[in-house]
């Protein structure tokens, strides 16, 4: 059976992606992409310091913690197998903390938005094996208080399922 065949060669090799592996590589290419000055705030000159976080936030040590502040968590939620693959829900939860009166960090946290989805659309494949669907959503958080403005860009992201494995005697490769 040929479908046997190429899951056992992709399992031989250490081809097969994991969620694990898909975070790591989506949190590389963001930190790379946000270090490279490539996006620069639609209101302001820079996303001054922003930090790029896998999963979670890092433990608080105290009310002016500045590893608390600008931020993207990018973190797996729900994950589903259809079609003998997985979908894989991945958020960019965005934090930025914008002083100006007039409210602008909307704009701001908008236009990044934009920017990380333009910019995984325009890599294409991350990591070895699986790129982001066209599809995604955008989630606002209005209880959020001035001087923090909070979002979510929700995607969605295509993986193998895990083979059958076979004993060497069964298929010769």
């Amino acid at each position: 059976n040929a479908v046997r065949l190429v899951c056992k060669k992709m399992h031989r090799k250490g081809d097969f992606m994991t969620d694990l592996q898909l975070l790591n590589d989506i949190v590389e290419s963001l930190r790379e992409f946000v270090k490279s000055d490539a996006i620069t705030m639609k209101l302001g000159n820079e996303y001054k310091d922003l930090k790029v976080y896998p999963q979670d936030l890092p433990e608080k040590y105290d009310e002016d913690d500045e590893e608390l502040r600008n931020y993207v968590v990018v973190m797996i939620a729900d994950e589903d197998v259809v079609d003998d693959e997985w979908r894989v829900e991945v958020h960019f939860s965005i934090n930025i903390e914008d002083m100006d009166n007039d409210h602008s960090g909307w704009v701001n946290v908008m236009y990044l938005m934009n920017e990380i989805y333009r910019h995984f659309i325009k890599v294409g494949i991350v990591g070895r094996h699986t790129r982001m669907e066209r599809k995604a959503h955008k989630r606002f958080n209005p209880n959020v208080l001035y001087p923090y403005f909070e979002s979510d860009l929700i995607t969605y992201w295509t993986l193998p399922t895990p083979c059958e494995e076979f004993d060497e005697m069964e298929v010769s490769i």
